[in-house]
């Protein structure tokens, strides 16, 4: 279908990631066919950031493979597209934003979606470094510059032994590179799996040839000889690096949210929303990594850095402006290709008192389950999808699980599924190919 923007306030997105992407193909989905405005402060169309980290960072993707939907996508749905320029204030008394050259723009409902930055490293010697030396990993031109960089590093160290940080240890070692891992913590992937699986995982990365420290405190970056990098940690070893990535950490974008006094949470630090995306401000919705959502057992809230929260909160958050409620109550999943091992993570493992392990770790096919008391919380999965797949629709409809069927590889969780979700269940995940979503709209 074809819709035209002349509607002059409309819907504004801001943002230019998964979650705005997805809200614009929502609404029109829904049948809004109003005006929609995106405003952007990248220079390109939202594109998918897990790519950076692998199929992209190794040459093996154009930046074009990684826009979610192509320019005519926007043009057939009559959608405004304001790239390379920031929202910098929201006059929620007049529905109006400004833009960072100055103009303004006219909303009837606006949709936060900013996203996050990285979470730069704050040591003596690092604004030093900074100019060409120290680099991250969030956006398209980051990727650009470290590949510029790759072509003579020989030494790379990373900082930070997260999903991000691990990501491009894998794809660097495997592209030929000395790669050393340095992380805070005494393990890696520490607060987002349980030791068995950080444990497997470092292992796996040694046996690749990466060179992983734990416990390694960096407290001063240097110029080294011949404009190398020199790590300083705090127990005296030092590491001389080609090339220096940092990856520990994103801060949700939530200032323009909070200079315009919409309600944001102390300790998550992201917009406050409901289970309908919608804010403090009823014309204004937020979703994605800077949304604060409700956390389902605390009573507080919670903030999720994942490409399925910002595809369901969007959707959500869509659906509310188009005056529809349909609440957002998934369990959060999460994904992280190393090697050729793909981890699965799905549920919430805080509160767990219990582990069960499935399969065997040494195969590396195995599932790890968490459990409080009897209550199934999460699973981490490896190279088991199945397994994944099946205890995401358990922990979606609180379908109960016993350690004991946890425990036994040969009982295929699916067998606990009602009828209705199993007819589902051989569904792959996305449910469509790229090209058939880009022209389902």
């Amino acid at each position: 279908m074809t819709v035209s923007s002349a509607n002059k306030a409309g819907i504004v997105v801001v943002g230019g990631g998964q979650a705005a992407a997805q809200l614009i193909e929502t609404l029109r989905y829904e049948g809004y066919a109003g005006g929609i405005t995106l405003v952007g402060d990248e220079p390109g169309l939202p594109y998918q950031r897990p790519p950076l980290s692998k199929q992209y960072l190794a040459g093996a993707r154009a930046p074009d493979w990684l826009l979610y939907r192509p320019s005519a996508f926007y043009a057939r749905h009559g959608v405004d597209t304001l790239l390379g320029v920031a929202a910098s204030a929201i006059d929620r008394a007049a529905h109006r934003i400004t833009l960072a050259d100055g103009r303004t723009i006219a909303y009837d409902q606006l949709a936060i979606a900013t996203g996050c930055r990285v979470r730069k490293l704050s040591v003596p010697g690092a604004e030093v470094c900074d100019v060409g030396g120290v680099h991250y990993l969030r956006t398209i031109a980051d990727v650009d510059r470290i590949r510029a960089r790759l072509t003579t590093a020989r030494r790379v160290v990373i900082i930070g032994g997260g999903f991000i940080g691990l990501e491009v240890a894998a794809m660097l070692v495997q592209l030929g590179h000395t790669v050393t891992v340095l992380e805070a913590q005494d393990r890696v992937l520490p607060r987002v799996v349980a030791p068995l699986v950080a444990e497997f995982f470092s292992h796996q990365h040694q046996r690749h040839g990466v060179r992983i420290v734990t416990g390694a405190h960096v407290v001063g970056l240097r110029v080294g000889p011949e404009q190398t990098r020199e790590i300083v940690c705090a127990d005296g070893e030092r590491h001389l690096a080609d090339l220096l990535i940092v990856g520990i950490g994103v801060l949700p974008n939530v200032e323009l949210a909070q200079a315009a006094g919409l309600a944001c949470d102390r300790a998550s630090g992201g917009i406050i929303v409901d289970e309908y995306a919608r804010s403090s401000d009823a014309h204004i919705v937020a979703a994605g990594d800077c949304a604060s959502q409700p956390h389902p057992r605390s009573g507080g809230h919670m903030r999720l850095e994942t490409v399925h929260n910002a595809v369901e909160q969007a959707r959500t958050a869509a659906t509310t402006l188009c005056g529809k409620e349909v609440p957002y109550r998934q369990a959060p999943w999460v994904w992280s290709d190393q090697y050729a091992l793909r981890l699965q993570a799905v549920g919430m493992i805080e509160g767990a008192d219990t582990e069960v392990l499935r399969g065997d770790p040494a195969t590396g096919k195995f599932s790890l389950f968490y459990f409080q008391d009897e209550r199934l919380l999460a699973a981490h999965c490896v190279n088991r999808s199945a397994d994944f797949a099946a205890t995401r629709r358990l922990l979606n409809e609180d379908i109960a699980l016993t350690h004991a069927q946890a425990a036994d590889a040969t009982f295929e969780l699916s067998q606990l599924l009602p009828a209705r979700v199993r007819l589902r269940f051989d569904q792959p995940w996305p449910p469509r190919s790229r090209s058939a979503m880009t022209n389902n709209l």
